[in-house]
């Protein structure tokens, strides 16, 4: 497989198709629940990768060797195709015939144009209820993008409870009646906050004036082993043909637990990074919070690479649900 730069490597041809196969029928057969970002738009968009679906119009798909998902690029480039595939379509019906990479590509729109794909960018908030008593209001926010630092599909779904505008609070959340509509300023802190795990996005969030944290849950699909891109030696058999692992890991920090539980063999609470001079410091916001951490992660993995990875988490003690597929 010819390579680019050393972070990046571009696939083609057979080992594109069955990496497209692989990383579309993983993605369904992790059983994601709402905190993760969509499963078939995923596994759709990973799919209109193939080659046998649009041979002749790319010459292959650049991935990311540190997530092992594509680049930003390639997923926008699907979205583009989406997106013109109803005018392409209608155009292309004045044509009698064409040459062969306009029939190739008049065959992908057509099945392009059947699916839904996940948005690479979208906020939703969702009015949960009205305390009159201390006026303020509470929101559910699920916040959807494609981490283009990281190259994997992450959600962030947050319980948040402002000063209802209505009584004259902050304005990051406006509400009339039932419909609840986000502000620049709100959006802005979103992005600004929202770029790392649950627990940085809480304290973050926490200090901010007029706002209560109550729960964030960051969600991602990826990474994606394959032999493309393989993991840290020791998690692929010998023979790594065949071998496919996706990683699902999920991350939440919340008021409504009692205590830490990482169980995450990949990742460690954001407190074990701390120096010893800024973990007091990092503990007395967290207490004053009173939020706690858990962190877990699924897989679903191929036959072939499933029983290594199988005993290499119970080498390391972690209780992680791996699907085969």
């Amino acid at each position: 497989m010819p390579q680019t730069r050393e972070r990046w490597c571009l696939v083609s041809g057979e080992p594109l198709e069955r990496w497209c196969e692989a990383a579309s029928r993983l993605v369904l057969a992790a059983r994601l629940n709402k905190f993760f970002p969509d499963p078939f738009g995923v596994a759709d968009t990973l799919r209109f990768m193939a080659p046998s679906l649009r041979a002749g119009i790319y010459d292959g798909v650049v991935l990311d060797r540190s997530s092992g998902m594509p680049r930003l690029k390639d997923v926008v480039a699907v979205h583009a195709d989406r997106a013109n595939a109803p005018e392409f379509l209608r155009e292309a019906e004045a044509r009698r015939t064409g040459t062969p990479r306009f029939t190739a590509k008049l065959d992908y729109y057509r099945k392009l144009v059947g699916v839904e794909l996940p948005a690479l960018h979208r906020i939703d908030i969702r009015l949960r209820r009205v305390h009159p008593d201390r006026k303020a209001a509470s929101f559910e926010v699920v916040f959807d993008r494609f981490d283009a630092a990281e190259d994997v599909w992450v959600r962030y779904t947050l319980l948040l409870e402002q000063t209802d505008r209505s009584w004259g609070g902050g304005a990051l959340l406006e509400r009339s009646g039932d419909y609840t509509k986000q502000t620049a300023a709100f959006r802005a802190l979103m992005e600004k906050y929202a770029q790392d795990d649950s627990e940085i996005t809480f304290l973050l969030l926490g200090k901010h004036e007029g706002l209560r944290v109550e729960e964030v849950v960051r969600g991602r699909i990826g990474p994606f082993w394959s032999p493309a891109c393989p993991p840290p030696s020791g998690w692929f058999p010998p023979d790594p043909a065949g071998c496919f692992v996706l990683h699902c890991p999920l991350d939440r920090a919340s008021v409504g637990m009692e205590a830490d539980h990482d169980q995450d063999p990949f990742s460690d609470l954001y407190k074990e990074f701390l120096s010893n001079d800024s973990r007091p410091l990092v503990e007395e916001v967290a207490a004053r919070l009173g939020y706690r951490v858990h962190k877990e992660r699924k897989f679903a993995a191929t036959p072939q690479a499933a029983p290594l990875l199988q005993k290499r988490l119970a080498e390391a003690k972690t209780p992680s649900v791996v699907y085969t597929a």
